[in-house]
């Protein structure tokens, strides 16, 4: 007997290139169906209907009212996240919410609160938990391979979404809650947070606009310690050359009293270095061309059908920690001072 494929239903689209990306991933898979989408901003919408077919709808009221919709793909603007995942909650909807989750602790908070009440998961697509080298470097940490972890570098570089090819909210203080820092820092604060199982306890940070001419930050640095006294950095930054054949980078290092770990995109490559096992030893493992987008919509529409919140997928309340971490850098880099989270 087949199974009733999750109808999904998109409650904006001003992530214009994940909300694509998601919809794409949809699409395709024999476990979503999507219902529709809204978003008043024809701009936003147009690349979905016109590639996947995806109906569109006027009134998300009606939308979410339908019987068909099992769940809500949240991909507005960053400051209209909250009253469209309560209005997801309300309707007893599944949400999965582009990162970040808000631009306050307390939007991201109440709407933590909201889903819990609604007894509706929220989930957040950290995609970075499912790249398979990430997965395997956390199993590697988790295993006690590297000894304990003393130092975490981390960095998710690219360039700012700029007009035409983007809507221009995405640099707006407001409706984006400030640039780089909060726009990239999110992913790999999480991926820290994932691999390490390990909270931050403190972030120092600066940050400034020094490349593009933004309103908001496009470049920063993110200084961590973690609860075990581990220390960590982490690059945000939008500094990728325009001529560079790639949007972003993603890396993460890890050292240990034992070992360490380096993840980078641009080598494709896992290597490990530990002292266990008797004696020093080296893994390579590649590659990164596993479609993460699709593992992580895979992984939702599941947890959905199972009603548990599946690993390695991650929760609202790990999008509030990653939140923190940001809003902190803010804090810390407008003061000049180290900010204390726990």
């Amino acid at each position: 007997m087949s199974r009733k494929p999750v109808g999904v239903a998109i409650l904006g689209a001003a992530h214009m290139g994940h909300a694509w990306a998601y919809s794409r991933a949809l699409t395709e898979s024999p476990n979503a169906c999507v219902v529709g989408l809204y978003d008043p901003e024809p701009e936003h919408i147009r690349w979905i209907h016109q590639d996947f077919g995806v109906p569109l709808t006027g009134d998300a009221e009606a939308l979410l009212a339908s019987p068909e919709v099992d769940a809500v793909l949240v991909c507005s603007a960053n400051n209209e996240h909250r009253v469209h995942v309560e209005l997801a909650a309300a309707h007893g909807k599944h949400v999965l919410c582009e990162k970040p989750i808000a631009t306050t602790v307390e939007d991201g908070e109440a709407m933590v609160a909201a889903c819990a009440a609604a007894g509706v998961q929220l989930h957040l697509p950290f995609v970075s938990r499912f790249l398979p080298m990430v997965e395997r470097a956390r199993t590697a940490v988790r295993d006690g391979r590297l000894g304990d972890l003393i130092g975490l570098v981390g960095g998710n570089r690219g360039r700012p979404p700029l007009p035409p090819a983007y809507p221009g909210w995405i640099t707006d203080p407001v409706a984006a809650g400030g640039g780089a820092l909060i726009d990239h820092s999110v992913h790999v604060t999480d991926v820290m947070r994932h691999v390490s199982g390990l909270e931050v306890t403190e972030v120092s940070a600066e940050a400034g606009s020094l490349l593009w001419n933004l309103d908001v930050e496009d470049v920063a640095v993110v200084s961590l310690r973690l609860e075990n006294g581990a220390v960590g950095s982490i690059d945000p930054s939008w500094s990728v050359p325009a001529n560079h054949p790639h949007d972003y980078d993603f890396y993460l290092r890890l050292v240990g009293t034992e070992g360490s770990l380096e993840i980078t995109d641009g080598a494709e490559a896992l290597n490990v270095i530990s002292a266990r096992e008797g004696g020093p030893r080296g893994l390579r493992q590649a590659s990164f061309a596993e479609d993460a987008d699709r593992a992580m919509i895979e992984a939702f529409l599941a947890s959905v059908r199972t009603g548990v919140i599946e690993d390695p997928c991650a929760t609202g309340q790990d999008g509030v920690r990653a939140l923190e971490v940001a809003l902190a850098g803010y804090r810390s880099s407008n003061l000049g001072q180290v900010v204390k989270l726990r």
